[in-house]
């Protein structure tokens, strides 16, 4: 029984490919977005449920977030982090709002696209050591956390650290990479086809 969480901006097929490990594996899959939606403004609780699939003994989980996540960090047997050219992310997004707009299930409006799209361009091209201040913060936080690996902190602490952090340090695939270094032993790059064939015998799924 395995414990895979998957990682990776907008666009880049977390849940697509996480469907597909659970339903290969014959696991649960969790979309991390809906238990945000489910306690919106009330993160405390959300973690609860967060620790709770943690602990269950096979299951494949993906998001972009970091630091609330820390216990499916922790248990995963394995943590993929999908990489893709911004390009091909910007095209599957804008591809991905036509379609679920033309077939009534896009629970986002029109107007909403270009910001989104603005803030995805931020994560997959910012870089951390062009900005000083936001350098200054990563290099505070790795230096705060080194060695987390071996451990995971309590709800409390978790969401404590990530309302420090998440408003300084915006969110970018350069800051996922320094920080799942404490977790290196574990993470799978998956950029292309050929990556995902690989992925697919690491974890035997048929």
């Amino acid at each position: 029984m395995l414990k895979i969480h998957i990682l990776g901006g907008p666009g880049s097929g977390k849940t697509t490919l996480g469907q597909e490990i659970a339903s290969r594996l014959h696991i649960p899959h969790y979309d991390l977005d809906k238990i945000g939606w489910k306690y919106a403004g009330q993160m405390a609780a959300g973690m609860d449920e967060i620790f709770a699939i943690a602990r269950q003994p096979a299951w494949v989980t993906e998001n972009i977030g970091l630091i609330w996540t820390d216990p499916l960090l922790y248990q995963a047997d394995c943590i993929v982090l999908l990489e893709v050219p911004w390009p091909v992310a910007v095209w599957r997004i804008i591809c991905r709002h036509i379609g679920k707009t033309l077939n009534g299930t896009n629970p986002y409006r029109t107007r909403l696209l270009f910001p989104f799209l603005k803030d995805t361009r931020r994560y997959y091209v910012d870089k951390v050591s062009a900005d000083p201040s936001m350098a200054e913060a990563v290099h505070a936080y790795l230096e705060e956390h080194e060695g987390d690996g071996a451990k995971v902190a309590d709800a409390e602490a978790l969401l404590t650290c990530f309302e420090k952090y998440s408003c300084v340090i915006p969110l970018t695939a350069d800051f996922v990479c320094m920080y799942l270094e404490k977790y290196k032993e574990k993470v799978f790059f998956v950029k292309n086809h050929a990556d995902r064939e690989r992925l697919f015998a690491l974890l035997q799924c048929d």
